[in-house]
């Protein structure tokens, strides 16, 4: 992560409001408002480098884990930190309603009731070394690591599985449908190192409802909110899909101009992942981040406002 020299950052969308945490630095974070295009917060942790974050339902709130092993929360207003956990955590994710923090550590699954300073529950699965991943919906939560063959639905309260999907191949994003009844992954296919496919998955069930082809590695996936919509991100930028069809329907990627000599003016796209996806506006825009947090109008497939700009 080069951030001190590139805007290449981690960040960690809020669920409904238009906030972002946002690191601008190895180890500074910042919350900024993307419909007020204004700042809210700024803090600078004790984890040394970050390497996961997530941003609390409350807004203000962001919790961050490092390389030193920690995690921390803090309230991005004050410049306070509220509470502090030991562990090589490489995933975090608030609950829907922020009274617990999912930790993931290497095979293991941590509820952390932060604000007590205790553990609600602990779950374990062999084979989740990778970076976690983490989504929620309702009472549900989606768990799995990068590359991993597994993904599991958890109960919110408990840790207990309640579904599991055990393939061969490699999942790299997850995301909760709108109606919290369906999964959303990109995948990397055994079946060839350069396939790649999008799957809708129905908790309780084991073969997909829907399944296309995509062209790149995607680390990203959302759903619109009347499902209609898929948006995928990859070094190229945000491709979107026709969930029915599987076709494409255009794709945001900033550019800029280059120069070059003898050939003119080229364009370049970002050569960062976006990892960040998330849709607006009730449909009607999308924010994604890479090496600059965009929040784009989708009518035009233009950016609205850049962060850095």
């Amino acid at each position: 992560m080069k951030t001190q020299n590139r805007s290449y950052a981690l960040s960690s969308l809020h669920p409904e409001s238009p906030l972002v945490a946002r690191t601008i630095s190895p180890q500074e974070v910042v919350v900024m408002d993307w419909s007020e295009q204004a700042e809210k917060g700024r803090f600078r942790g004790k984890v040394g480098t970050v390497q996961a974050l997530a941003l609390h339902p409350e807004g203000k709130l962001v919790a961050v884990a490092g390389e030193l092993d920690r995690v921390e929360v803090w309230d991005s207003g004050s410049q306070e930190m509220l509470a502090s956990f030991e562990g090589k955590v490489n995933g975090l994710r608030f609950g829907v309603d922020g009274r617990l923090l999912l930790l993931g550590l290497p095979g293991e699954l941590v509820a952390w009731d932060w604000r007590a300073g205790q553990v609600a529950w602990k779950a374990q699965e062999r084979g989740f070394e990778n970076p976690t991943l983490l989504d929620c919906r309702g009472s549900l939560i989606l768990w799995t690591s990068m590359g991993a063959a597994n993904l599991l639905v958890l109960d919110a309260d408990s840790g207990v599985v309640s579904h599991r999907w055990d393939t061969r191949d490699e999942f790299m994003a997850i995301a909760f449908h709108p109606d919290g009844k369906r999964v959303a992954a990109a995948i990397n296919t055994v079946r060839s190192p350069l396939l790649h496919q999008f799957v809708l998955l129905r908790v309780g069930e084991d073969l997909p409802t829907r399944e296309f082809p995509i062209p790149f590695m995607s680390v990203s996936v959302a759903v619109s909110p009347r499902g209609g919509t898929i948006a995928t991100g990859d070094a190229r930028g945000v491709q979107l899909w026709d969930t029915a069809s599987g076709a494409p329907e255009g794709r945001l990627a900033p550019r800029v101009e280059t120069k070059v000599k003898d050939f003119g003016t080229v364009e370049a796209a970002s050569a960062f992942l976006v990892s960040t996806l998330r849709f607006a506006d009730e449909g009607k825009g999308l924010v994604s981040d890479g090496d600059a947090f965009c929040h784009w109008e989708l009518t035009e497939k233009a950016p609205i406002y850049r962060f850095p700009t």
